[in-house]
C-alpha cells in the first residue's frame, strides 16, 4: 500500500506499507481503542465527541451498559479478540 501525505516540511511524502506493517498497525489500533474503552469516562456525559456518541449508541444497541466499566470493556474486548487482522 502506498500512502501520501504531508510532512511537518513543505514537502510531500510517499511512504510504501508492508503486509506486517499493516498487520503491526491494525494491532496497535486494537490496543490503543481497548485502552480507549477502559479510561474513558461514560458516565453522565452531556456532550459526547462523535467517536464517544458512536460507541455509547453501538453499546445501546447490544445491550451493553456503557457506564458500567465492567460491561463495557467485557464486550469490546471480546469483539476485538475475534476480530481477525485482514493483513495476515
Amino acid at each position: 500500500m502506498k500512502i501520501q501525505f504531508k510532512g511537518h516540511s513543505t514537502t510531500d511524502r510517499e511512504v510504501e506499507l508492508s503486509q506486517q506493517e499493516l498487520f503491526q498497525l491494525f494491532e496497535i489500533m486494537k490496543r490503543e481503542f481497548i485502552e480507549h474503552i477502559t479510561y474513558s469516562r461514560y458516565h453522565n456525559i452531556y456532550s459526547p465527541s462523535k467517536t464517544e456518541k458512536s460507541i455509547m449508541d453501538y453499546c445501546e444497541k447490544h445491550g451493553v451498559d456503557v457506564e458500567y466499566d465492567k460491561d463495557r470493556i467485557a464486550f469490546f474486548k471480546a469483539i476485538l479478540s475475534n476480530l481477525n487482522n485482514p493483513y495476515q
